[in-house]
């Protein structure tokens, strides 16, 4: 049943994309620019909080770190089919054939999104729009189901509250 439900969500989305060429072109540029634009805000942030000797500097390398290794290394526990090669759809992007579970894409994000609203609150929720942004976009291109989406949130989640918990 949930399956049937995320595989329905998933191709209520990417049918909607593939119908709006301005959708589609825009979801392609994000989820290609994602990446290079979070680990360029990931990287000075580290950098600032180096140089200002700020003390939630391992908090903020911690959770990031863990839920990186994590989305790389669950697939090989658990390794689900994207949704192109699975319902044998074209993708939008060029993508590997590999795992889809958990979106590396979005865990990142998201993960980075809420280090920064740690650090500074509006810079924070502009990420955390941008981190959903780069979320749907990887379902809109094919290349992820929701529910990879939402596993990798959970994730970054129950990670980011272990370091708040254990790097105060």
């Amino acid at each position: 049943m949930l399956k049937n439900l995320d595989q329905k969500l998933f191709l209520k989305l990417y049918n909607f994309t593939q119908k709006h060429s301005g959708l589609a072109g825009t979801a392609v540029l994000i989820t290609k620019f994602a990446p290079r634009f979070f680990s360029t805000i990931y990287f000075a942030a580290v950098v600032w909080l180096i140089y200002t000797n700020d003390v939630r500097l391992k908090q903020f390398i911690f959770a990031p770190a863990v839920v990186y290794l994590l989305a790389k290394t669950i697939p090989y526990l658990y390794n689900r089919k994207r949704p192109f090669a699975d319902l044998e759809i074209q993708s939008l992007v060029e993508q590997k054939n590999d795992h889809s579970f958990p979106s590396t894409h979005s865990s990142s994000s998201f993960i980075i999104a809420l280090a920064v609203l740690n650090l500074n609150l509006l810079a924070g929720l502009i990420l955390l729009a941008a981190a959903t942004a780069t979320a749907l976009s990887r379902i809109m291109v094919g290349v992820h189901y929701p529910s990879d989406v939402l596993g990798a949130w959970l994730i970054s989640l129950i990670f980011h509250f272990v370091a708040l918990n254990f790097f105060p």
